[in-house]
């Protein structure tokens, strides 16, 4: 795969549009106001006036210092038209208006422009009522999908007084099938949300949108809530689009998710911190055998097909133990890598090595790129027995069991705040949407702003320069890192590039 240019994908400053909301201080008197309301947008979430589905707001506070842009799109998912009611959640709920918005970054450059904005998530003074909603879980297993589930259920029935909520078993798949599951009777009896895996069974089958959409309207869905990943949100916005030709009032709402951490736009996945903290007992395991013999060397292979972010964040909770990471988005000399074991060798004793399993594609020697025959993990194994002398080689590869885990507590608080904000957020009339945090703010993100677009690690931004120091690990090699759309950094450390063709990831287009 190759990746876009780093140039290319810069966006040129767009121009104040006669709509737009200005503001300017260069006045000493009108400074101190001024950045009294530039911090106040810096907090990440504001209210903004009921305007049309696209608002631009442009602040612009400037001294011989210090700049702050502000040209807002405010980015909301589309709406049905539908009778409301009063929301039945008590009145001292804290509703969200029609109008909060949260900014794509809290930080920025001197000269910056904030240009996109994301509708606020929660719950609305007024909703449409939904009789019947449907729940799938879909593509590989993840901790916290049986917490998604659980939750979805509690809000719809408990919060919202929704008759029927029903899982289907087997992702899209089942519900094309229509293999209902009764979640009353499951749940009535027990909680989930410590058990990995999900009650729901999952599948990757591709069902057409139309044979999904025959299937919302013969269970009279009123809302469909979909848990996957990047495949499963393309399915889902066919569907969505499907629906709206139909006329159909049906809501789809997504809950993304994937241990890879590779959906773009928002902070983090669900299931994430619980596949780092799995994947750092590996990580220790290796540290001990490597310690505990003559030249030990350690191999730890991960997850992370198009990104490293798993590898990254583990190798991080392993402070000096790690002295090498390698990542999809950063291609390294064989050569090189061999080298740098071999110092560490005779430096002191032992050597962990780190790798993620879509590294197998970034593999170059004196000669060019490498062709990996199989997997990444035991080809690198063979290649360090073949050239290291006397080495005692560990490998360990925890394969799924990082995402079969159950979600550990921050995870299943974070999975139970998904849950909600996307009853909430379908019960109030959005559609086409997934739910995520931005800046850790809960937003409403429309389907189509994930199209052709995906998550990887900056390499050359601040939390890998971390690993970089933490490890000690040199550059490998000298060819172009991934690069991306603009100069956001994810609090993951990811940035958001965009891909030819119908892939998210990009690796197969």
């Amino acid at each position: 795969s190759t990746f876009p240019s780093r140039t290319a994908a810069i966006r040129p400053p767009r121009q104040l549009q006669k709509d737009d909301f200005l503001v300017a201080a260069h006045d000493r008197e009108s400074r101190a106001p001024m950045w009294r309301l530039a911090a106040l947008c810096c907090t990440t979430a504001l209210q903004l006036p009921s305007r049309p589905l696209r608002t631009r707001v442009r602040l612009h506070a400037g001294d011989e210092d210090a700049e702050l842009c502000v040209a807002l799109t405010v980015h909301k998912p589309h709406k049905v038209d539908g009778p409301k009611v009063p929301s039945p959640l008590s009145s001292d709920t804290a509703f969200v208006g029609d109008g909060a918005a949260v900014l794509a970054s809290a930080a920025t450059e001197k000269g910056d422009l904030i240009d996109r904005a994301y509708a606020a998530a929660g719950p609305r003074s007024e909703i449409i009522p939904a009789q019947t909603c449907g729940i799938v879980t879909c593509g590989g297993l993840c901790p916290g999908l049986n917490t998604v589930v659980q939750e979805l259920y509690r809000c719809l029935s408990m919060q919202y007084f929704v008759e029927r909520v029903w899982g289907f078993e087997g992702g899209y798949e089942g519900l094309a099938q229509g293999k209902r599951v009764d979640l009353a009777r499951v749940l009535r009896k027990k909680n989930v949300y410590a058990e990995g895996g999900t009650l729901l069974g999952t599948s990757r089958p591709k069902i057409p949108a139309a044979q999904l959409a025959d299937a919302v309207e013969r269970e009279a869905l009123d809302c469909l809530f979909v848990v996957g990943g990047d495949g499963t949100m393309r399915g889902a916005a066919a569907l969505s689009e499907e629906l709206q030709k139909r006329d159909s009032k049906c809501r789809v709402a997504v809950v993304p998710k994937t241990i890879d951490n590779d959906i773009p736009l928002i902070d983090r996945s669900f299931g994430f911190d619980t596949a780092v903290t799995e994947a750092k007992r590996f990580i220790d395991v290796a540290s001990v055998e490597a310690r505990s013999f003559p030249r030990g060397v350690g191999v730890v292979r991960l997850m992370g097909r198009d990104a490293g972010f798993l590898a990254v964040h583990a190798c991080l909770a392993a402070p000096g133990d790690v002295d090498a990471c390698l990542v999809p988005e950063k291609s390294f000399s064989v050569d090189a890598l061999l080298r740098y074991v071999n110092e560490k060798l005779d430096e002191k004793d032992h050597c962990i090595l780190v790798v993620a399993e879509g590294v197998n594609t970034r593999v170059i020697d004196g000669n060019g790129p490498v062709t990996v025959d199989g997997d990444v993990g035991p080809w690198l194994c063979a290649q360090l027995k073949a050239n290291l002398e006397s080495i005692s080689l560990k490998y360990v590869d925890p394969s799924y069991a990082v995402r079969s885990a159950p979600s550990n507590a921050a995870d299943t608080i974070f999975c139970s705040r998904l849950a909600q904000h996307a009853a909430h957020g379908a019960l109030g009339g959005s559609t086409a949407f997934a739910v995520g945090t931005v800046n850790t703010h809960y937003v409403e993100i429309p389907l189509q702003d994930f199209a052709n677009r995906a998550a990887v690690c900056a390499v050359t931004g601040r939390i890998f320069g971390d690993l970089v120091r933490s490890t000690g690990q040199p550059a490998f090699d000298n060819d172009a890192d991934a690069s991306c759309d603009d100069s956001l950094e994810s609090p993951t450390g990811g940035c958001v590039v965009t891909w030819d063709g119908p892939s998210m990831t990009g690796v197969k287009t």
